[in-house]
């Protein structure tokens, strides 16, 4: 009995400094769906946060839909320059923003524990799995080839996003959203970091989803390709047909 009380009693205790523990950092998102409508220019992604202890560091990442991507390097074939040698980033985030108050002076100890939760363009390629044309044996130049590209359209950043802070403790921070990014589920991971180590971890998820007439033909154009072709030829021959009516004959 004595023991079973024991053991109820620790239980109890570490559940409680969980709790207490899990009240020292608080993240929350301020909408968790973009409706993607006809005309959309872009949105962005507010967060509102709040630490109990201002020495601590906050670290947030935002993570689009992942798929594979593949970077092309060309080179000169019988005097014409073509495609050649390719590197396909395995997995990749579509979309990728983050925020941080860490300074860009750190030690290692604090570098490898942002390579290890994916916090920076550099943690991206720590452990991605690539596939490659034999001959390739520098990947450093597709890396940057890759960063150039997703900056260039506008969804990964090069600069990471300020943390506002209202006061000592309480924080907000927004990430801009293109109207190029894709739709799908966007990951939100906030890191609360003390003496160069994690001590609180949350996940947050939201939706950048067509709504509308922009999901009806989307739909359409997915679900069913065959009548959403017929359906394009049928416009097409009408529009065609009903300008020849209409014109305005000498």
């Amino acid at each position: 009995m004595k023991l079973c009380f024991c053991i109820i009693v620790s239980y109890v205790c570490i559940l409680g400094y969980g709790e207490a523990k899990a009240s020292d950092f608080a993240v929350e998102i301020a909408a968790r769906h973009i409706d993607v409508t006809v005309g959309f220019t872009g949105s962005s992604i507010e967060l509102f946060g709040d630490r109990r202890n201002k020495d601590t560091d906050i670290a947030i990442v935002v993570e689009g839909p992942r798929k594979d991507i593949t970077i092309w390097k060309k080179a000169r074939v019988m005097g014409t320059w073509v495609n050649r040698y390719y590197l396909t980033f395995k997995d990749m985030p579509v979309y990728y923003h983050y925020a941080s108050t860490i300074p860009q002076e750190i030690d290692d100890n604090l570098d490898l524990i942002m390579r290890y939760n994916g916090i920076g363009h550099p943690a991206l390629f720590t452990s991605v799995d690539v596939e490659k044309s034999g001959s390739i044996k520098d990947v450093t130049e597709f890396q940057d080839a890759f960063l150039k590209e997703k900056e260039k359209k506008g969804v990964y950043f090069d600069k990471p996003a300020e943390i506002k802070f209202i006061n000592d403790n309480f924080f907000r921070v927004r990430f801009d959203i293109p109207a190029s990014a894709q739709t799908g589920e966007y990951k939100i991971r906030s890191y609360l970091i003390e003496n160069d180590r994690v001590v609180e971890q949350r996940v947050d998820y939201l939706k950048v989803e067509q709504v509308g007439v922009n999901a009806l033909v989307y739909k359409m154009a997915h679900d069913h390709s065959l009548f959403y072709a017929l359906a394009c030829i049928g416009l097409a021959l009408f529009c065609g047909w009903f300008a020849s009516v209409v014109r305005v004959r000498p």
